[in-house]
Order: C-alpha cells, then structure tokens, then sequence
C-alpha cells in the first residue's frame, strides 16, 4: 500500500453497501480498502477491493478502535477518507468524536444530526410537532415493570423493538406482541426486562424507504421505494425484493419536514409504513448512514456516495435536484434465499413453504432489473454468498479472507489476528 500514488478510502463494515461504494470509488480512481469485520463478509472477493484490514473487533472499544485508525492512517499516507458504513461504526465515532480527532476525513452525517436520528424517542416526537404519523409508542427504561406502564398507553396488538438499533431479539430486529401474557413471556424468555425497549402500537402496513440527499435542510434527490418481500416471515426483516415507486407520494412530503425540521445536512434513508388499502401512513425512522440498500439509489442515479464525499471532504455541496425514476424492480437473492433457510432451521416454516420461497427468491432474481450484490463486471461475491448457503457437508471448510489475499494489519495486530 505504500507504493500506491492512488488516493485511498477505507471502508469500516464489510457489508453489501461497502462493496457498492467500493466498485463507485474505484472507477473515480481511488484505491479501496474495506475492513473485515462485518455479516456478509464479501466484500473481500470483489475486483473494486484493493485488500481487507484486519481490526480488533467493536466490543473492544472505540479507543482500540481509534489507535488502530491511527495507526493504519500513518502507514498510508494516501488515505483520503475514512466511511464508516456499518451503524455500530457511525454510533462509535459520533459518540466519541474527541478520540477520532486527527485522522483523515471521516464521511458521516455531523455528530449532532446522527444522535438525533438515532435517539427514537426524540424522532417520532419530533415526528408528531410537524404533522408526520406515527402510532402511539412508550419506552422501558431497562426494568420490566416499566412495560406495564406503557402497554395502556399503546394498546395491542404492539411492536416491541430494543432502543439500540444495533441490537436484535432472538435474531430479529423487532417481535410482534398480541396480549399481556405475550409480553410477560417475551420479557422471561428473552430477558427483556433489563434493556430499553420501544413499545409501539402495531401498523398494518408495508414498508416504504425513501432515500435522500439534503443541504440545510432542503431535499435535493429523492427516491421511493416499496418493500415487498423481507428475510423474516413476519416482515420485520431486511429487504429482499422491492420497487421503485413515484415521488409524488405522502411518505415524501413527510421526509421533507422532517428533514427541514432537523436542518439535515448529508445523506439518509427515511422509512415508513403505509396502508396499501387506505394510504394511512406512519412514521419508522431516519437512518443517517448509508442505507444497506446502497445499490438502488445508485443504480437510479442519485450518486449519494459521491454527494456525502464531496461535502465532508472537498466542502462542495451539490444542490442539483434528482429524483429517481418509478419501475425500478429490485432484489437481494442470496439474503431472500438466506431468510427461507433460517426459518426452516428454526422451525417456522415447513419443507412446502421453504420450496415456494425459494422458487419465488429465483423468480424475483429472474425478474428484477437490479441485484443488491450481484453484477456480471464482479461476480464473485455474488457467487461466494450463494456458495455459503450450501450445508457444509456438501463443500469444504472456507476461511473468512480468500488465500493469496493482500490483509493489512496495524502494527500492534501482527500476529494476534488471522
């Protein structure tokens, strides 16, 4: 790495939106390097990819995570910009700027706007001050009693979600709960009792994203999407098949006063549920980050990547309006066919179902006009992420870095990481 003249960027999060960025920045000239801590973990297979950096892992802390930072940005002189892409990173660096001061550029949202978003309490009051739906919702505060408290207020049937976004229950990211003695179960079972939770009334709906770039707090590139398909079977999951839809839609204005109200700088993804029966609509949430869907709206060429670049790095600030066009079919088939295997394993569907979803994960591939990892000029991520999903006793044992790999170490890690 020494001896490269290209400008570098490091990416932290080995995730399907880091290998977007990386195959973006890499026709811009620049030389990728993407760390290797992450849950998909293909990023390293890609031909956009210069090499992986081995790091301690998060729970190591942010100071480790900050020495480490240095440490690589001195052996490469050429580093230009650090993206944090994953929202563990984002959190980390926003909520100890004081430790990251130093390095290179770090391409994120400012600290002020990213604990706001990220603070669920404070974004769907803010919600409702400017006249954007959102059902009834209370907090724990980390004692079990506290639910009680709350559940009169919200009502059943209620969507019980942990505070933190980066945490899971069971897996998921957020449980559907029918009645009391659900919920006393649910505390028990998955000794919910001690974390802060967000309790909200139930929304029939499904889940529409609208993805944005802002400048003090105007809108410049818009686009809608639907999600049609998830990786759980109760819908809470990820997407895995969706469509562009017009811009002219309730959900968009919404994101328009919310992002005036926060004075938005940067990029986002604001997500919301709507009635397809009767248009009602209600608010989720903003993630100030680069969406795990990264590859629709560059694909539909909002350049969102580029935008936050440009305005973190070089202080340009594109005011340009785009708006991406409707139509645009979507999938994600390795995640699709990934979702139909978990709950086969843990029982929640039958041999029937696991076929019909993943005939219909093949069909919607077929069908759609973009792919989330998938591209013909760099298959191999691609292809590795269907390869994992084979059961192991069909396939030889596969390290988490490709042999041959060029890995960078910081230079307290030689010899601890492999």
């Amino acid at each position: 790495m020494r001896g490269s003249k290209k400008p570098l960027i490091l990416l932290l999060g080995n995730y399907r939106p880091s290998l977007i960025l990386a195959r973006t920045f890499k026709k811009r000239g620049f030389s990728i390097v993407v760390g290797t801590h992450g849950c998909e973990r293909l990023c390293q297979y890609s031909n956009a990819v210069r090499s992986t950096w081995s790091h301690s892992p998060l729970n190591s802390g942010p100071e480790t995570l900050a020495c480490e930072l240095k440490a690589f940005s001195k052996a490469n002189p050429n580093l230009v910009a650090i993206f944090p892409v994953a929202e563990e990173y984002v959190r980390m660096i926003c909520e100890n700027e004081a430790l990251f001061d130093g390095l290179p550029s770090i391409v994120s949202m400012p600290s002020g706007l990213v604990r706001k978003c990220l603070d669920k309490e404070y974004m769907l009051t803010l919600a409702g001050s400017v006249d954007v739906p959102t059902t009834p919702f209370a907090y724990t505060s980390g004692q079990g009693k506290a639910c009680h408290a709350g559940e009169c207020f919200v009502g059943y049937p209620m969507i019980v979600r942990p505070k933190d976004s980066t945490l899971r229950i069971n897996g998921s990211k957020a449980i559907c709960i029918e009645t009391e003695e659900e919920l006393i179960e649910c505390l028990k079972q998955h000794d919910l009792g001690r974390q802060d939770l967000l309790l909200q009334r139930k929304f029939e709906g499904k889940r529409h994203n609208v993805y944005f770039a802002a400048a003090n707090g105007e809108v410049t590139r818009l686009l809608h999407a639907k999600i049609e398909r998830t990786d759980k079977i109760d819908g809470t999951g990820l997407a895995v098949e969706g469509q562009t839809l017009d811009t002219n839609h309730d959900v968009v204005e919404q994101t328009r006063r919310l992002v005036t109200a926060l004075g938005y700088d940067g990029i986002g993804c604001a997500q919301f549920l709507v009635n397809e029966t009767t248009g009602a609509t209600s608010f989720l949430e903003i993630n100030p980050r680069i969406a795990g869907n990264h590859a629709l709206p560059e694909y539909a060429g909002l350049d969102l990547g580029w935008f936050n670049f440009q305005r973190v790095v070089n202080k340009r600030i594109s005011r340009r309006k785009i708006s991406a066009p409707s139509g645009i079919r979507y999938c994600w088939t390795t995640g699709d066919l990934m979702g139909a295997k978990v709950a086969f394993l843990r029982k929640e569907i039958g041999l029937l179902t696991l076929f019909a979803w993943s005939i219909r994960a093949l069909i919607s591939g077929a069908r759609s006009d973009l792919h989330m990892v998938f591209s013909f000029k760099d298959p191999y991520p691609a292809i590795t992420g269907l390869w994992r999903l084979i059961p192991r006793i069909f396939r030889w044992r596969q390290s988490a870095i490709s042999p041959g790999e060029n890995t960078i170490y910081t230079h307290h890690q030689q010899g601890k990481l492999s």
